[in-house]
């Protein structure tokens, strides 16, 4: 039997009709572009104001639209589609692109906006004369008139302004781009179809792009950089430029990670390099020195991509979240900051404690952790992306053996290990229907107060960092109901309960956002962020679900140890600890004399706070 990688990647090629497809779709975007576009604008300028449209018309056609009537007469309605940017598109999809897909698309635009140079920009423009009565320097000087009459037809010339005609891409190029930017669509929805709707959308397919269309995208990029470079100092700004937008579409991201601007920055160099060097032994001509030199690094280059697609994916998915989440000015703080002590460290985190504190985390659901798109009916988006993500059998088993590692308490109580979510669910709903927990929510204030009061007296002052990670259940296990009405947690509650449970379980340790972050702002080249061990063995800290009568609160708490490289069995450097808090708003519905507590969603919802406060230190004093 074939293994399945073999089904899919059959899936991926593309049949004779479909592959008809895709070219019949980019020559009408490339031939009504062409036909309508303003010749008096710069070329950038068109991109942006005729290609976009059609662009996306197209994009949802293919993804979404009925891809097989694409040659039975089409072309009307889609040519009335691109004349019309208000169309309403109804193609059984959803309202907006998922955010890679339309980051794809934002990718394709801005490189066909690059290529060709701007003409706008004066760097690139040919030896301008001078009008008459201009200076060198751009001043005004008296204008000689002529001693003779000009005659009616110089006359008639100079007093009439031509409008400036701009350059503008060749069909042939657009074409080229367009058709490439289609087959990818076509073998994603081929895919796609392929699995029945069952899966979404498989974004990045680079992997199944064959080597002629790898050999055209370099064949694109080259092109392109002949005709953008005019001198030494713009080859590595240019180059640069033009590989990573590249990578941006075919990878299906917003952002670069760190380790693709490196590659594509030692790319740049030893293409340098090697011009110059056959430059001084007049070996070559710079066109030559492309074709000899530039294309087998960027074949070389596009093959690393379709090797480490995946890892590097999620590597620019991450930098995506550590730009949305922290400070960028205090972001380079921390990423360039060289501390002396572990005092230097407390006292940076202290200053700095507002901002520590209080990392807001956006929904996984809306930013596209599970697939999804932003935009349109959150609380929808929120239900499917949860539900995929607990119908999806190998994630949810690595989340409940995450789960049964850590010690999870719900107002106190310890929560049993579970095998399986119905097991979970069940173990919740005993717990949270207890006598115990009613007496719980029963609690009054003033209870809460009085014991907050007693436990801050017991607190030891002599800390070098006067803030450390308190275990806040002790301060919020009461609630605000009053204790002659009976409670009750409704059924959906409790499921809810779980399947948050799932995610913030698949969320802590190595693989969590606060590793991510914590990572960003102290580690380094020297240093490695390496989750806390205990007995050998990862301790990924506590869950605490607090159930009050207006919330029900999550915290998941994480340790990670900062290591000098190489890691060995010294002691860590200093050690953080982290709190990641979802809270779910709470809505009481009165039933006879029991009072339910069902979930009620709210613009917040799904939205953490991630803490991040090092370690308590005392201090030593001689």
């Amino acid at each position: 039997m074939a293994p399945p990688t073999l089904t899919t990647n059959n899936a991926a090629v593309l049949s004779a009709n479909e592959s008809s497809q895709a070219r019949h779709l980019a020559n009408s975007v490339a031939s009504w572009y062409l036909a309508t576009l303003d010749p008096h604008a710069p070329h950038s300028q068109n991109v942006e104001l005729r290609l976009r449209h059609p662009v996306h018309v197209v994009t949802r056609c293919i993804l979404y639209g009925n891809i097989s009537g694409i040659e039975a007469g089409v072309t009307e309605e889609l040519e009335a589609l691109f004349n019309d940017d208000d169309a309403e598109i109804k193609d059984g999809g959803p309202e907006t692109l998922t955010r890679r897909s339309a980051a794809r698309m934002e990718a394709f635009l801005a490189s066909c906006a690059d290529a060709l140079r701007g003409d706008e920009d004066p760097r690139h423009d040919e030896p301008r004369k001078l009008a008459d009565g201009e200076g060198k320097d751009g001043s005004k000087k008296p204008i000689s008139r002529p001693t003779s009459t000009p005659t009616r037809a110089t006359s008639t010339a100079s007093s009439s302004k031509t409008p400036k005609m701009h350059r503008q891409i060749e069909h042939g190029e657009l074409l080229l781009r367009l058709d490439l930017y289609c087959r990818t669509l076509r073998r994603i929805r081929s895919i796609a179809d392929y699995s029945n709707g069952t899966k979404q959308l498989e974004e990045c397919i680079i992997l199944y792009e064959p080597k002629k269309s790898i050999r055209s995208r370099v064949r694109l990029i080259v092109q392109t950089f002949l005709s953008n470079v005019d001198c030494v100092r713009d080859v590595r700004k240019t180059l640069m430029n033009l590989i990573l937008k590249a990578t941006l579409e075919v990878l299906a991201v917003e952002i670069w990670c760190e380790e693709l601007s490196d590659t594509v920055d030692r790319l740049a160099s030893e293409y340098e390099h090697k011009v110059s060097f056959g430059s001084l032994a007049f070996l070559s001509s710079p066109d030559s020195s492309v074709e000899t030199h530039l294309a087998p690094l960027l074949i070389k280059y596009f093959e690393y991509l379709q090797m480490n697609w995946e890892s590097l994916v999620s590597k620019c998915e991450i930098e995506r979240m550590l730009r949305a989440v922290l400070d960028r000015d205090l972001r380079y703080f921390f990423k360039n900051a060289v501390f002396h002590s572990v005092g230097h460290i407390l006292d940076v985190c202290r200053d700095e404690r507002g901002f520590l504190d209080n990392i807001a985390l956006p929904p996984p659901w809306k930013e596209g952790v599970f697939g999804k798109s932003s935009g349109g009916d959150g609380n929808k988006d929120m239900d499917a992306a949860i539900n995929s993500y607990c119908s999806d059998a190998a994630l949810v088993s690595q989340a409940l053996r995450d789960l049964r590692r850590e010690v999870i308490t719900v107002n106190g109580q310890i929560l049993s290990p579970a095998h399986n979510v119905p097991e979970l669910a069940e173990y919740l709903g005993q717990i949270l229907n207890s006598n115990q927990m009613k007496k719980s929510l029963g609690e009054t204030k003033d209870s809460i107060l009085r014991n907050s009061r007693r436990r801050l007296k017991k607190r030891v002052s002599n800390y070098t960092s006067d803030f450390g990670l308190e275990l806040e259940s002790d301060f919020f296990s009461g609630g605000e109901s009053d204790s002659s009405v009976a409670s009750k947690v409704d059924v959906g509650l409790v499921d809810v309960l779980a399947r948050r449970l799932l995610i913030a379980a698949s969320r802590t340790g190595a693989g969590g956002d606060a590793y991510f972050v914590v990572r960003d702002l102290f580690g380094g080249d020297e240093v490695e962020v390496v989750p806390h061990q205990s007995s050998g063995r990862v301790n990924q800290g506590t869950i605490e679900i607090i159930v009050k009568m207006t919330s029900a609160i999550i915290k998941s708490h994480a340790k990670f140890d900062i290591f000098a490289k190489p890691c060995g069995d010294s002691d860590p450097l200093i050690q953080f600890h982290t709190t990641t808090t979802e809270t779910l708003t709470l809505q009481q519905s009165v039933d006879g004399s029991t009072v339910l507590l069902k979930e009620k969603k709210t613009k917040m919802t799904g939205w953490r706070t991630l803490a991040i406060r090092p370690a308590y230190y005392e201090k030593i004093t001689a």
